[in-house]
C-alpha cells in the first residue's frame, strides 16, 4: 500500500483527559485535542470538565462481519519470507524479534501430516464450516500457532544458500508455525477432532455472577477441563502466550506444561519441565510468565488444583534460565478452596494473585469435572495472595486479604504490571472483567460474532482498574482509571516490576461500550491522558507490544508492534507506531504474507542475540521442514532444558546441511 492510498484510510488520534472521580466516565474525543473524562483514581475535580470547542465524531462501528472473519483456519504455514513495507520506513533503530501466539486451527487436523508418514488422515483437511463435526465450539479451543517477525535495522545483506547476496535493511522476516503439541498431532494424524472435554461448557448458558465471563469469547475464565493430569479431556493447545527469556522460546497454555520452540524455524522440540523444575510431567501449568526486570529473572507458577484447597507452586529463574539457588526456585504454597488463576504480577520481593471466589458441585465435581456443569462463580469477594518470592528471606511466606465487593466479582482478571512504593504498599494494574448476560448462552458455532450483538452477548465488559494492597496492613483501594473497553495491556518490559507511567492496551471503538479489539490506546498516568489510534472499521490490531528503540532508555521513546487484521482483504501486516505519538497512526506497515487469525498474547525480545539474519533464519526453517518431511519429528520429542530435544546445531552436519 503506497503513502498516497494510505492516506484515505480513516485515521483517528484521540487525547483523553483522565480526571478524578467515582462515577461512570464520561468521554468526549476530538483530534489532537485535549477532553475530560472521569475515572476513579482519586476524587474528582472541579476543574475538569471543559469540553473542546469542536469534538470529532467516535470512530466508526466496527464492521462485524469483517471482525469474523479473523476467525478462520490457516492451512498453510510461513516457513520464512522477507517481507518490505508498503508504507512508511521501518526504524533502524528497531532490532530485534516480535512473538505473537494464539489459535489458529478451528477445523480440526486440518494440517496433513508429511506425505511420507505411515499413518495418513481418512480424511483430508475441509474448509472451516463445511464439516460442523470438526470445528471448535470455541475460538481458544484451537489449535496455538506462533508468528515470529525479526526486524534487521540496517544489517545490510547476508548471502542465502544459493550464494545471492539479500538485502536485509529496512525489511523484516517472517515466519509462522503451529506448535506440534502432542494434541494437534494427534488429530492431524487422524483429520478429526478427538478433543471433546470442554464443548458441553462452551455451549452452556452460566447462569452466575461471571455471566459471560466464563466462556468470554477472547479470553474465557473455564480454560481447562477440570480432570487432571494427561488425559483427553484436557487439551494442551499451547495456544495463549508466546514468551522468550534466556535464549528461549516458550508457549503456554493454562493447564499444562509448556512446549519449546526453535526461536528462529518456530518448530517444536516438545513439552518442557523447566529444566526440570517441574517435577510431574501431568503438572498444570499457567498461561503466564513474569519478568522482573531489574533482576533480569522470570517467575512462572501452577496450581495443584483441588476443591478443598489447592497447591500454589511458584517457580524462579535467572537470566540463563536455571532456577535460581536460593530454595531451588521454587515455593509451595496451599490456598483454601478451588484455585482457578491464570494470572500474576510480580515485585521486587513478592507475587501477586487474585482467587475468585467458586462454588463447587461436589457431585458433578466427582462424576464429570467439567467446568461448566461443576463449578460457579460467587457474588462475594475475591481473595488477593501476597506470596513472598522463592528469593525472599520470607520465601513462601504468604498473606491473604479480601477485596470489597462491588457487585462484581474479581474474576478472569489480567495483570498488566505491579510494583513496590517506598513504604512497602503493592500497585498492580490490572483489566478487570465485569459480567454481563448471566444465563444468556453464548455464540459456540463458527463463525462467532458476526454481528455487535452477537458479540456482546458473548463478550464481557472490560476496564482498566488500579489496586493498592500492603503485605502487613492489607487491602488499601481499588480504583477504576478508565471504563473504556480494552483489551491486552502491556507496558515498556523494562519497568516489569518496577513502577510505570505509561500503560498501552488494544481499545474497542465504541468508547466504553463492548466491542473488539480494534485501535491502540496510551495511558499515561502521571498526567492522567489517554491517547488513541484507530485504522478502519474492518481493520483490527491485536496485543500492542513495547519495542525497545536502540540506545533509548526512556519509558516512551521506543515504538509500538502490533499485529493488524484487515477483515475485507482477509490480509494481515504488522503495523509500528511511535510509542510517545501514537494519535499520529502507524510509521510503517509490513505484510505479512498470510491472514492471520486474532491471536492472543506475544513478547518483543530485544537483544542481539535475537537478531538474526535473513539467512541464518531461512536455513534453519529449511532443515526444520526437512526434518518433518522425512519423519524425524513426526513423534513428539519431550524437550528440557538441560536436554533440549531436537538441537538443530548439533544435527546439520549430519544432513549435510
Amino acid at each position: 500500500m503506497g503513502g498516497t492510498s494510505f492516506n484515505l484510510i480513516l485515521r483517528v488520534g484521540l487525547i483523553v483527559t483522565l480526571v478524578q472521580g467515582f462515577n461512570t466516565p464520561q468521554r468526549c474525543l476530538s483530534r489532537g485535542r485535549v477532553s475530560h473524562l472521569r475515572s476513579s483514581l482519586a476524587e474528582e475535580t472541579s476543574a475538569a470538565a471543559k469540553q473542546p470547542d469542536t469534538p470529532a465524531p467516535l470512530p466508526s462501528p466496527p464492521d462485524m462481519a469483517a471482525f469474523s472473519n479473523g476467525y478462520k483456519t490457516v492451512y498453510e504455514e510461513l516457513s520464512c519470507s522477507l517481507s518490505t513495507p508498503t508504507f512508511g520506513e521501518l526504524p533502524d533503530d528497531l532490532i530485534g524479534t516480535y512473538y505473537k501466539c494464539g489459535p489458529a486451527m478451528f477445523s480440526a487436523g486440518s494440517l496433513p501430516p508429511p506425505k511420507n508418514s505411515i499413518i495418513q488422515p481418512k480424511a483430508p483437511p475441509v474448509p472451516d464450516g463445511q464439516d460442523m463435526s470438526r470445528m471448535v465450539t470455541h475460538p481458544f479451543e484451537g489449535d496455538g500457532a506462533v508468528l515470529a517477525v525479526t526486524f534487521h535495522g540496517t544489517k545490510t545483506s547476508s548471502e542465502d544458500e544459493s550464494g545471492s547476496v539479500v538485502d536485509c535493511a529496512g525489511r523484516a522476516t517472517m515466519r509462522y508455525r503451529y506448535v506440534r503439541t502432542n494434541a494437534f498431532q494427534n488429530e492431524r494424524k487422524k483429520g478429526k477432532k478427538v478433543y471433546t472435554g470442554m464443548e458441553s461448557t462452551r455451549s452452556a448458558a452460566l447462569d452466575d455472577a461471571g455471566g459471560n465471563v466464563g466462556n468470554d469469547l477472547i479470553m474465557p475464565f473455564y480454560r481447562h477441563h477440570l480432570l487432571p493430569g494427561l488425559n483427553k479431556m484436557r487439551k494442551n493447545t499451547s495456544n495463549t502466550r508466546a514468551v522468550y527469556f534466556g535464549r528461549k522460546l516458550l508457549t503456554l497454555w493454562a493447564g499444562g506444561l509448556p512446549y519449546k520452540l526453535d526461536s528462529l524455524a518456530l518448530s517444536t522440540e516438545g513439552r518442557s519441565q523447566l529444566g526440570g523444575s517441574i517435577k510431574k510431567e501431568e503438572s498444570g501449568m499457567s498461561s503466564k510468565a513474569a519478568i522482573d526486570a531489574k533482576a533480569n529473572r522470570i517467575l512462572f507458577f501452577g496450581i495443584d488444583e483441588e476443591p478443598g484447597k489447592s497447591q500454589l507452586n511458584l517457580y524462579e529463574f535467572n537470566s540463563k534460565f536455571q532456577a535460581i539457588q536460593d530454595n531451588d526456585g521454587l515455593v509451595q504454597v496451599t490456598i483454601l478452596g478451588l484455585g482457578l488463576m491464570y494470572d500474576f504480577a510480580v515485585t521486587d520481593n513478592y507475587a501477586v494473585f487474585v482467587q475468585p471466589a467458586l462454588k463447587v458441585n461436589g457431585m458433578q465435581y466427582m462424576i464429570s469435572k467439567e467446568p461448566g456443569k461443576s463449578i460457579s462463580l460467587e457474588n462475594e469477594s475475591s481473595m488477593i495472595h501476597i506470596v513472598a518470592r522463592p528469593g525472599n528471606r520470607n520465601a513462601g511466606k504468604a498473606t491473604t486479604f479480601q477485596i470489597p465487593y462491588d457487585g462484581n466479582p474479581e474474576s478472569n482478571i489480567e495483570f498488566i504490571n505491579s510494583y513496590e512504593e517506598d513504604d512497602g504498599t503493592i500497585v498492580f494494574d490490572a483489566i478487570r472483567y465485569i459480567s454481563t448476560n448471566s444465563g444468556v448462552a453464548g455464540s459456540n458455532q463458527w463463525p462467532w460474532a458476526s454481528s455487535l450483538g452477537s458479540y456482546q452477548s458473548s463478550t464481557s465488559k472490560r476496564a482498566l482498574w488500579r489496586y493498592k494492597v500492603h503485605p502487613s496492613r492489607g487491602f488499601i483501594s481499588k480504583d477504576r482509571v478508565s471504563n473504556d473497553q480494552i483489551y491486552f495491556g502491556t507496558i515498556n518490559s523494562k519497568q516489569s516490576a518496577q513502577k510505570h507511567r505509561f500503560v498501552y492496551a488494544s481499545a474497542g471503538s465504541l468508547g466504553e461500550e463492548v466491542a473488539p479489539p480494534q485501535g491502540i490506546t496510551k495511558f499515561d498516568l502521571e498526567t492522567m491522558t489517554q491517547t488513541s489510534w484507530f485504522p478502519q472499521s474492518h481493520e483490527f490490531c491485536g496485543e500492542p507490544m513495547y519495542a525497545e528503540r536502540q540506545g533509548d532508555d526512556t519509558e516512551d521513546g521506543g515504538y509500538i508492534v502490533s499485529t493488524l487484521f484487515n477483515g475485507q482483504a482477509e490480509t494481515s501486516e504488522i503495523v509500528v507506531l511511535r510509542a510517545n505519538d501514537i494519535a499520529a497512526g502507524p510509521i510503517a506497515r509490513v505484510p505479512v504474507g498470510i491472514a492471520l487469525p486474532h491471536g492472543c498474547h506475544g513478547c518483543f525480545a530485544p537483544t542481539d542475540e535475537a537478531n538474526w539474519t535473513y539467512e541464518e533464519i531461512e536455513r534453519r526453517a529449511r532443515l526444520a521442514d526437512k526434518m518433518e518431511a522425512r519423519g524425524s519429528m513426526w513423534n513428539e520429542v519431550k524437550s528440557d532444558f538441560s536436554s533440549l530435544g531436537l538441537r538443530f546445531d548439533d544435527i546439520e552436519e549430519i544432513l549435510g546441511l
